[in-house]
C-alpha cells in the first residue's frame, strides 16, 4: 500500500481504477442528512478531478471498495457488479456458536423499514449468502461469508434471520452508539475494465476486527 490516511489505504491504482481498503466507520458517498461528514468520494475528489462510485460498503463495514477514474471503466465495472460477476468474501464476527457451513436463500424486502430490511417471502428479492465457519468460541463465531447476490444489508439480514447476528450491529442487534460493524470485505475479484483479465485483492484482518477476536 503506497498511500494512507486516517480513513483508507490505497491498495491498487492505475489509469482506470483505484482500490481502497477503508476503515470501519467511514462513508463511501455523502450522507443524505449531513454533508459535512467525511466520505471516500469527497476525499478522492480532493486528489483527482473525476472519480466514479462503482459500489458501496455500509458505513460500519471495513474493507475493500473500488472506484473508477473514467466513464468507460465505471460503466464496465458497474455492469459486472449488476450482473453478479464480481466475487467477494467477507469476515464476520457473530453472536452464538454457528453450527456448520450453510447457504442461506431467504428473500429480502425491496424497501427498508426505518432503515432496516426484512425477510419477505411474498414480494422480497432473491438473496443468497454462503457462510463458512472459520473458528468457534464459547459464545461467538468467526465466519467467512460469500454473498452470491448483492442486496442492501444482505449479510446482516441473513445473519439475523439465522439467529446469529453480527456481534456489533446497531441496527440488527443491540442498540449501540457505536455504528461500526464486525464485518469486513477482505477479498475482491473482478475483470479489469480495460485489460480483459481477472484481478483480485485481499486485505489483512482489520485492527477493529482483531481487537474483538483477541478478546474471544
Amino acid at each position: 500500500m503506497h498511500m494512507n490516511n486516517n480513513f483508507y489505504d490505497i491498495v491498487f491504482e492505475d489509469n482506470d481504477i483505484i482500490v481502497l481498503n477503508k476503515i470501519h466507520g467511514v462513508l463511501v458517498i455523502p450522507d443524505r442528512y449531513d454533508d459535512k461528514l467525511p466520505h471516500l468520494k469527497g476525499l478522492l475528489l480532493e486528489r483527482y478531478k473525476k472519480i466514479f462510485v462503482v459500489h458501496r460498503l455500509d458505513f460500519g463495514t471495513g474493507g475493500l471498495v473500488v472506484f473508477a477514474k473514467n466513464e468507460l471503466a465505471h460503466r464496465d465495472l458497474s455492469m459486472q457488479f449488476e450482473k453478479g460477476e464480481v466475487y467477494k468474501e467477507y469476515y464476520a464476527l457473530v453472536k452464538g456458536s454457528f453450527p456448520y457451513d450453510v447457504t442461506c436463500m431467504l428473500p429480502i424486502s425491496k424497501v427498508n423499514y426505518h432503515g432496516r430490511y426484512k425477510i419477505n417471502f411474498k414480494s422480497g428479492r432473491k438473496a443468497i449468502t454462503s457462510f463458512f465457519v472459520l473458528e468457534k468460541f464459547s459464545d461467538r463465531s468467526f465466519l467467512k461469508v460469500v454473498p452470491l447476490t448483492g442486496r442492501a444489508h444482505q449479510i446482516r439480514v441473513h445473519l439475523r434471520a439465522l439467529g446469529f447476528p453480527l456481534l456489533q450491529d446497531f441496527l440488527y442487534g443491540e442498540r449501540l452508539e457505536d455504528k461500526r460493524l464486525t464485518l469486513q470485505a477482505y477479498f475482491l475479484r473482478f475483470k479489469h475494465p480495460s485489460k480483459s483479465r481477472e484481478i483480485s485483492f485481499e486485505a489483512p484482518l482489520s485492527p477493529y476486527m482483531k481487537n474483538f477476536l483477541k478478546n474471544c
